[in-house]
């Protein structure tokens, strides 16, 4: 699949679409209930940042997610892209929360995956002041895109990223998707990350990956 290019924001395999604020603010009450509750899981990358991933931990908060998901239309956007059996298929929905980071990060979420896989990212609570993505540009410059209430970054293959170093009060706090085609063929390639992003993951077939019981 060859990549495609955002004039506005100069960079491959991202775009920023409109997002329904309503319909993001049904998550807001996790960011209380996670602290003490078995339904969602919390990992901590190791960047240089206290961000935390919280994620479903159990298949009727995965369906709540899956639910927002839907209900945002987040993959009529790329859907053109994805080679489906039938249609997009959501593999994870977590929230991401930080109050600092200290040096940038910059990775690809997704390698190779022939553009069947893609990474939705939108603001639940904006900090103060507002951190936002750092990305490279087309011709390997480093650009910044704003967090807005009511847009989304969504982005594929190539797309080399990281949180922006800063410290804000009250915490940044971002809705993420990931999700893509339904098909298992590209499985190997889209695993390499997607299979790693929470403790309870769905495949493009709609099984599901649990890795406490897989591990």
């Amino acid at each position: 699949m060859i990549p495609f290019h955002n004039p506005e924001l100069d960079a491959i395999n991202v775009l920023e679409v409109d997002l329904d604020p309503e319909v993001v603010n049904r998550v807001k009450p996790h960011l209380e209930q996670c602290r003490n509750s078995a339904e969602f899981h919390v990992a901590h990358p190791p960047w240089h940042s206290d961000i935390a991933w919280i994620s479903p931990n159990t298949l009727a908060m995965f369906r709540f997610y899956r639910q927002v998901f839907d209900d945002l239309r987040v993959a009529q956007a790329v859907r053109p892209l994805l080679d489906l059996q039938i249609a997009p298929r959501l593999y994870s929905g977590f929230l991401v929360r930080r109050s600092h980071c200290s040096a940038p990060s910059f990775h690809e979420d997704w390698i190779d995956t022939l553009q069947q896989a893609f990474t939705l990212i939108t603001p639940v609570q904006l900090g103060d002041p507002s951190a936002g993505l750092l990305y490279k540009k087309a011709d390997g410059s480093e650009g910044r895109y704003s967090y807005r209430i009511g847009k989304g970054v969504i982005f594929g293959d190539q797309f080399v990223h990281s949180t922006e170093p800063g410290t804000c009060d009250p915490p940044v706090v971002l809705l993420s998707f990931t999700f893509g085609t339904d098909k298992m063929d590209y499985w190997d390639r889209i695993a390499r990350t997607g299979a790693s992003q929470g403790n309870l993951v769905r495949r493009p077939d709609g099984s599901f990956l649990c890795r406490d019981f897989d591990a």
